[in-house]
């Protein structure tokens, strides 16, 4: 994620933008540098609209006034509170109140100049970047939150609450007059260089916060002032809706521990897999290795085992043509076999023996499963040579 700092002036734009790289939760790299050196690679482009040039109002919106009416109902409702026209200002609706607009009620609504925004965003146009998401650097909380920031010597404290945002006095004496820095709940945030001074100013230890820190933090705000001439289609919201859930889910700490429960369950598979792997080639090995003992073992001539089933189906073969009984591979049984998948009928023009190997000529045996199955358990094979020539021979004989 690529984060933009939008300056207040359009003339800083034109000389560099301040910016951060980061995963959406932390901060990885920042610099400032021209729009023309930033990347356009560097996954989602967020630009966060300093709190100067924003301004923040209440509005009772009326009955039915969501779609493409809000726009009009939102300029009438503020004409009258407005210094400018409310057709050169770009007006957001809280985003949580999207139902008010259909029912009525009151609503915040983000206030901003289009041709400064115009003006500020035209540079990264211009080096290729497409801004996807546009959020404010702070908003109204419904806890109050206290940013300090920047330096001694130039200093700006911005205090967040539920109707807006205040920018306090630079005398710390006169904060004693707003009540929202006396309540228990209040969350102060500091920049190193005002740390110090707002401890001795409230008595109470500040959160240390960098600039970069505070606009990864806008970053992931509900607003998004990229709506009207600023809007994306339904694919770049798509899209921008899985990188943003694929980041906090990659990233996020309150994802910590599914993501350290997804790394358990892959490994605990992986074992299990290679456990079982590892079982199965053990058991497969000893029974490879109790077939060749037996076999070893029964005919002591083997020396050199390869294939055990085979090679004692040769000795007894070969045992049972010194005693004078047919092997399994002499003619009758051969024949007997072919006949047990020949159709009733068929009587076969030629028949050849040799080696072992019977072809019959002029037949069209059953190629069914069972037929395949009875001559496969009885070690022999049935393949087609020719149109109507067929072989029967032994497994693995050549």
């Amino acid at each position: 994620m690529l984060i933009i700092a939008l300056p207040h002036t359009t003339q800083a734009a034109t000389a560099a933008y301040a910016h951060v790289h980061s995963d959406g939760h932390a901060v990885l790299r920042a610099a400032t540098g021209a729009a023309a050196t930033l990347s356009a690679h560097a996954g989602e482009v967020v630009a966060v609209v300093p709190h100067s040039r924003l301004s923040w109002l209440r509005v009772q919106l009326p009955p039915a006034s969501h779609g493409p009416r809000l726009q009009s109902v939102l300029q009438g409702l503020l004409e009258d509170r407005l210094l400018d026209d409310p057709q050169q200002l770009h007006i957001v609706l809280d985003p949580e109140a999207s139902q008010l607009a259909r029912t009525g009620g009151k609503a915040l609504v983000a206030v901003c100049d289009k041709q400064w925004m115009r003006d500020a965003l035209s540079p990264l146009q211009a080096a290729g970047l497409t801004v996807q998401r546009i959020v404010p650097e702070l908003y109204p909380t419904d806890k109050p939150v206290l940013q300090v920031m920047g330096e001694p010597d130039h200093s700006q404290s911005v205090l967040c609450h539920a109707h807006g945002l205040t920018l306090l006095p630079p005398n710390t004496a006169q904060w004693r007059a707003f009540a929202e820095l006396s309540q228990d709940d209040l969350q102060i945030q500091a920049e190193p260089a005002m740390v110090a001074r707002v401890q001795s100013a409230l008595q109470r230890q500040p959160m240390l916060q960098s600039a970069a820190q505070r606009w990864v933090k806008s970053s992931q705000s509900a607003w998004d002032l990229a709506q009207g001439e600023w809007a994306q289609g339904r694919a770049q919201r798509l899209q921008r809706q899985v990188l943003t859930a694929w980041q906090t889910a990659l990233h996020a700490p309150a994802w910590k521990p599914v993501r350290w429960g997804v790394l358990a369950l892959v490994a605990l598979q992986v074992l299990g897999l290679n456990a079982l792997a590892w079982r199965e080639h053990s058991a497969l090995n000893a029974q490879k290795a109790s077939l060749n003992h037996i076999l070893q073992s029964t005919f002591p001539s083997v020396t050199l085992v390869i294939n055990a089933p085979l090679q004692m189906q040769r000795e007894v073969d070969a045992l049972q043509q010194k005693s004078g009984s047919a092997s399994s591979s002499d003619l009758e049984p051969l024949l007997a076999a072919f006949a047990g998948v020949l159709p009733a009928g068929q009587t076969p023009q030629q028949i050849h023996f040799s080696n072992h190997t019977l072809r019959v000529q002029g037949v069209s045996p059953n190629s069914n499963p069972s037929g395949m199955a009875r001559l496969q358990a009885q070690g022999l094979s049935l393949r087609q040579d020719g149109n109507d020539t067929w072989v029967l021979q032994a497994e693995g004989a050549k």
